[in-house]
């Protein structure tokens, strides 16, 4: 059965924090085990120092019954939570609880106390046994005694305090079960919050997952509510992004495929019409000539749509190579120019270039730009009314070329200004004033320049007139140019 995301993290989780706390706890019982026995070391040392301190001024003003008194009461109160014996140097007991706990005085002797004799303390654990009845922290300091006059020494015996293990190890105990209580409640305050955190993680992912599959069953109108500005959010900003350009292209496309489908049915409807009117006798001998050459342009215009659509393809696969060289586009400008001289004289269109010096060398592919030059100026041909005027601009400065096309007219609406670069889309919807393209030709001059690394861009006041301009790199002026194949 296959798992959720939200099982996987969550599960996930659940074992980090297992994994986290397995870890924690016998870290934590190991090192407060060793620091509390070290503490309880050094309480229990404290205890037995304090003992043999009072020891030794006691043995300097002698021992008799009031301060004998004087002496167990204070035993009993410098040993603290420690149970104490004082041992003479023999291993006698000096002085001892009436029934201490856990230890075997009949045991306690000269050899218990050969350690401290050099007058150095110890604390260390003693093992269950002859002594002790269970295994038990000991400190063991000597009571000495000091000659004022001479400064010697004498030992008299030792101080010994003792603690128990088991309590030791009952107080301890009781320390690490509270910490381990204390990590089950966090654990489950982090059970909760991580299930809540996934839910509020996955939920989106899920909407994203049902969108995506009502997409691929065509609906493209399908959105994802954006609740966080993180990255989940973000991911679904992108996704609606992408709803919408999918849902944006599915209308293009549909809108070409009509209008290709139009452009089609047309030329080939007067095709059929006229081949058959030929064959079957329909149209006289003396007027074929008249519409074969009807026939001869509408097949032309159906080859042209096809190279159109074919070049458009190969320029956004990237199978058609650019090979930049020097390019003068004054001459390129002029050449592009002369090859529309029938159709500007047909709608009596006035041409002006304004070209920049003698050259205006752009590091170009000469056939790709005199593509966008003939699209340019072809576009502006179809959308400048008779009588009206096309101005050519060349213009170079700061190592940059930039070429306008500029023809008075109708202009360009803003709605279109912002979609003329689109695949299939044909601004002449609005302008109204050809029909014969399939809105390809910006499309390839938008893709051919993007190739140089240039920019290309439109300009248009409605009722007055459109320009467009594109911006290559500058040519090398030491280096020679190329144009018609040639280096000049």
């Amino acid at each position: 059965m296959r798992k959720s995301l939200f099982s996987k993290f969550f599960i996930t989780q659940i074992i980090v924090a297992l994994t986290v706390i397995a870890i924690i706890i016998p870290t934590i019982f190991l090192l407060i085990g060793e620091y509390f026995v070290s503490t309880q070391k050094g309480d229990v040392m404290q205890d037995a120092s304090r003992v043999a301190a009072l020891t030794a001024q006691i043995a300097d003003i002698g021992i008799n019954e009031e301060t004998r008194k004087f002496y167990n009461s204070g035993i009993e109160f410098a040993g603290g939570q420690s149970t104490i014996i004082v041992v003479g140097a023999n291993g006698e007991i000096v002085a001892a609880p009436s029934s201490p706990d856990g230890v075997n005085l009949k045991h306690i002797d000269k050899s218990f106390i050969e350690d401290v004799k050099e007058g150095k303390s110890v604390v260390k654990l003693y093992a269950k046994g002859s002594i002790f009845d269970e295994q038990s922290i000991v400190a063991i300091v000597p009571v000495v005694k000091r000659n004022a006059l001479t400064g010697a020494t004498s030992f008299l015996g030792a101080s010994v305090a003792f603690r128990p293990m088991p309590m030791v190890r009952y107080i301890r105990n009781r320390i690490i079960m509270i910490i381990i209580v204390a990590q089950m409640v966090a654990w489950l305050v982090a059970f909760i919050i991580s299930f809540i955190l996934t839910r509020h993680i996955t939920n989106p992912l899920k909407k994203m997952r049902d969108a995506a599959k009502s997409i691929a069953s065509g609906n493209f109108n399908e959105r994802i509510p954006i609740t966080s500005n993180d990255e989940i959010g973000a991911l679904a900003a992108s996704f609606n992004s992408m709803t919408t350009s999918l849902n944006e292209l599915e209308d293009m496309r549909t809108s070409f495929l009509s209008d290709v489908s139009h452009e089609l049915r047309t030329p080939m409807t007067i095709i059929g019409g006229f081949v058959e009117g030929i064959l079957d006798g329909t149209i006289p001998e003396s007027e074929q000539e008249k519409y074969l050459t009807i026939v001869s342009g509408e097949a032309r215009r159906l080859s042209r749509l096809v190279s159109d659509l074919l070049e458009a393809t190969r320029l956004e696969q990237g199978k058609i190579k650019i090979e930049k060289a020097n390019v003068d586009m004054n001459r390129l400008a002029t050449e592009s120019i002369i090859a529309y001289e029938q159709k500007l004289t047909e709608k009596n269109i006035s041409v002006s270039l304004n070209l920049c010096g003698e050259q205006c060398l752009a590091l170009a592919d000469k056939d790709s730009i005199k593509r966008v030059l003939i699209n340019l100026i072809d576009n502006a041909i179809k959308f400048t009314p008779e009588g009206g005027s096309i101005t050519i601009t060349t213009d170079c400065e700061d190592k940059k070329v930039k070429v306008s096309v500029l023809n008075s007219g109708e202009g360009i609406s803003e709605a279109d200004l912002r979609h003329i670069w689109e695949r299939f889309y044909k601004s002449d919807k609005s302008r109204g004033m050809d029909k014969k393209g399939v809105g390809l030709g910006l499309h390839i001059v938008k893709t051919i320049i993007s190739q140089h690394g240039g920019e290309v861009f439109a300009e248009s006041k409605e009722g007055e007139f459109a320009k467009f301009t594109f911006v290559l790199d500058e040519g090398s002026k030491n280096s020679v140019v190329y144009n018609d194949g040639k280096d000049d």
